[in-house]
C-alpha cells in the first residue's frame, strides 16, 4: 500500500509538471500579441501588442485628477507616453485627455472658450485665438502668427524670377491695392523652403503701390529656391503668390 501511494504521488507531480509545461509553452507563443476579445476565441493581431477586440465595448483609460500640466501629481513623476483622463478643473488642466511628453501634461484637444475661437500650434502648445469681429481679416506676421487685423487684405502678385544665374536673381511684385491702409514696405522674400516669410531672406524696395522690381543675390549653385512679394501695414505682412527657381 505504501509503494502504491508513492506511485500515484509521483504520477500526480508529473501531470502538474507537464501542465505547467504546456502553459510556458503556449504563453511564450504568445508574447509578442496579446489579444482580449468577448469570445475569447479570437486570435489577436500579430502587428499589435495588445489587440481588444469587442463589438460593443470601450476601453476606459484611468480617470485622475492632475493638479497642473507641469504637475505630475498624483502620478510619482513624468513618464513619457502615458494617458489618462483628467476629471479635475483646476489651475490650467480642465476635464479631458492628457498625454505626458516626459516633462508636462499635454492636452488631446486643445479647448476654445467661445464659438467661432480658431487655434495655432506655436511649436509646443495650442495658443487659442479669440473670435473676430465683422470686417477683420486673419492675417501672418513675419514670424507666421495668425492674428486678426483690420481692413482688407492688400492684393499682391509675385512676378516670374528672371536674368537667375549662379549666385543671383531678379523678381519683384505688383502691388495692386493698399487695402485701406498705407504700405510700409514692400519687397521679396526667399528660401530653399516652402513659404518664405520675411523672417527669411529678404529684400526691402520701398513703399506705396505699384510694381516693383527686387534684386536677390548671396545664392548658391545648383540650388532650388522659392520666392514671394511681401507688403506690409499697420494690419501686418500681406504675401503674394509662391514662386520658385533654380540656380545654375
Amino acid at each position: 500500500m505504501k509503494k502504491k501511494s508513492i506511485n500515484k504521488t509521483t504520477t500526480m507531480t508529473k501531470g502538474y509538471l507537464c501542465l505547467l509545461m504546456f502553459m510556458m509553452i503556449a504563453l511564450t507563443g504568445f508574447s509578442q500579441s496579446v489579444g482580449i476579445s468577448s469570445n475569447g476565441s479570437t486570435p489577436p493581431n500579430v502587428v499589435a501588442g495588445l489587440d481588444i477586440n469587442f463589438s460593443n465595448k470601450g476601453l476606459l483609460l484611468p480617470r485622475v485628477a492632475l493638479e497642473s500640466t507641469t504637475s505630475f501629481v498624483p502620478m510619482t513623476g513624468h513618464v513619457a507616453g502615458m494617458i489618462v483622463y483628467n476629471n479635475a478643473t483646476v489651475g490650467d488642466v480642465s476635464p479631458g485627455y492628457y498625454f505626458d511628453n516626459g516633462s508636462k501634461w499635454i492636452p488631446f484637444f486643445a479647448k476654445a472658450s467661445s464659438s467661432g475661437d480658431i487655434q495655432y500650434w506655436d511649436g509646443t502648445n495650442w495658443v487659442n485665438i479669440p473670435v473676430g469681429i465683422t470686417g477683420q481679416t486673419l492675417q501672418i506676421n513675419g514670424s507666421g502668427i495668425p492674428s486678426w487685423g483690420t481692413g482688407v487684405v492688400p492684393g499682391l502678385n509675385t512676378k516670374q524670377p528672371t536674368a537667375v544665374t549662379s549666385s543671383s536673381a531678379t523678381c519683384g511684385g505688383i502691388l495692386l491695392n493698399d487695402g485701406g491702409s498705407a504700405i510700409t514696405v514692400y519687397g521679396v522674400c526667399w528660401a530653399t523652403t516652402s513659404a518664405p516669410t520675411t523672417g527669411s531672406s529678404l529684400t526691402t524696395d520701398g513703399s506705396g503701390i505699384g510694381s516693383f522690381s527686387s534684386s536677390i543675390t548671396g545664392l548658391s549653385t545648383g540650388t532650388v529656391y522659392y520666392v514671394r512679394a511681401y507688403a506690409t501695414t499697420n494690419n501686418g505682412t500681406t504675401y503674394g503668390n509662391e514662386l520658385k527657381f533654380t540656380t545654375p
